[in-house]
C-alpha cells in the first residue's frame, strides 16, 4: 500500500507541477520562476536567478552530466535519496547523497559552484526525488554544456575511487562523445511537435525565448535569426516569437521542419 501511495503521489506531483521530460539530460523539470532583477556577468545581461523543480523517478533515474557556468544549488523537497557526482574545474571530484538521513551523512542541499559538471543518480530503492534547483545567474542554453568526450573522461579518471572510465561514461550517457550548448553567435529556434520552444536542443519558456532574442539583438545586431516549425505548429506561439523579434529589430526567418 505504501508503494502505491508513493506512485500516486509521484503522478500527482508531475501533473500539478506540470513537469516535462528534459530533452538532453533526462529527468523531469518545471520552471517555477525567474528573477526580474538583472545582473551583468561575463559581459552578459542576465536574470539574477531562476528556480526549477527537478524530479527523478524509476523511469528517469539519471540526470546526465552537464556543466553550468552559474552556481547551482539543489535543495531537497521530498523523496530520494539520490547520489550527486560532482566534477570540479580543478580536476577533482566528489560524491554526496541528497536525502533526509543526515545521521548517515546525507545532505539536504547540494551546492555546485559555477563551472562544476554534475550528474544525479536516483537510488534503486527510491520511488522518486523532487528537488528545487536555484541557479544564479539564471540558466540559459549558452551557459550550459551537456555531455563530454574522451578529454573529459581523461581529465577526471581515477580522481575518486568511483571515477572509473565506465562510471564516467555511464554518467555521460547518450551524450558521451559530444558537447551540446555553450556560446554561439547564431540564434536558431525550433518549435517541436509538442509546441515546445527549443534552442541548442534545450527547452525554453516564452520568457526565456524572449530574452534569447533580446540578447541576440544586442550581440549580433546585423544577423538573421531562424525559426523552424513543423506543419500545424501553434500560430499563437509563432506570432509571439515573430513579435518579440520585430520589437528587437531582429529579422526572423521562418522555415518548415525537414
Amino acid at each position: 500500500m505504501e508503494t502505491i501511495a508513493l506512485i500516486d503521489r509521484e503522478h500527482l506531483i508531475i501533473e500539478k507541477l506540470g513537469l516535462k521530460r528534459l530533452n538532453l539530460e533526462a529527468g523531469l523539470f518545471g520552471l517555477l520562476s525567474e528573477s526580474a532583477i538583472e545582473v551583468i556577468n561575463e559581459n552578459e545581461r542576465l536574470a539574477a536567478s531562476n528556480v526549477i523543480y527537478l524530479m527523478l523517478n524509476q523511469n528517469e533515474p539519471i540526470n546526465y552530466l552537464q556543466m553550468l557556468r552559474s552556481d547551482d544549488y539543489h535543495i531537497l523537497i521530498e523523496g530520494g535519496p539520490a547520489d550527486y557526482y560532482l566534477f570540479y574545474t580543478d580536476g577533482t571530484t566528489a560524491r554526496c547523497t541528497l536525502g533526509r538521513d543526515i545521521a548517515r551523512g546525507e545532505v539536504l542541499i547540494v551546492p555546485a559552484p559555477g563551472g562544476t559538471a554534475k550528474a544525479i543518480v536516483l537510488h534503486d530503492e527510491a520511488e522518486y526525488l523532487l528537488a528545487a534547483s536555484v541557479v544564479t545567474p539564471a540558466w540559459t542554453p549558452t551557459r550550459v554544456e551537456i555531455g563530454g568526450d574522451d578529454s573529459f573522461v581523461k581529465k577526471f579518471l581515477d580522481s575518486s575511487v568511483w571515477a572509473t572510465e565506465t562510471k564516467i561514461r555511464t554518467l555521460l550517457g547518450p551524450n558521451y562523445g559530444k558537447v551540446i550548448g555553450g556560446k554561439t553567435n547564431n540564434l536558431d529556434l525550433e518549435i517541436d511537435d509538442q509546441d515546445q520552444i527549443i534552442f541548442l536542443g534545450m527547452q525554453l519558456s516564452l520568457g526565456q525565448a524572449a530574452k534569447e532574442i533580446e540578447r541576440f539583438a544586442t550581440s549580433e545586431p546585423y544577423k538573421t535569426a531562424t525559426l523552424i516549425a513543423p506543419e500545424g505548429a501553434s500560430m499563437k506561439l509563432i506570432n509571439f516569437l515573430k513579435d518579440v523579434a520585430k520589437q528587437n529589430d531582429v529579422f526572423l526567418t521562418l522555415r518548415p521542419t525537414k
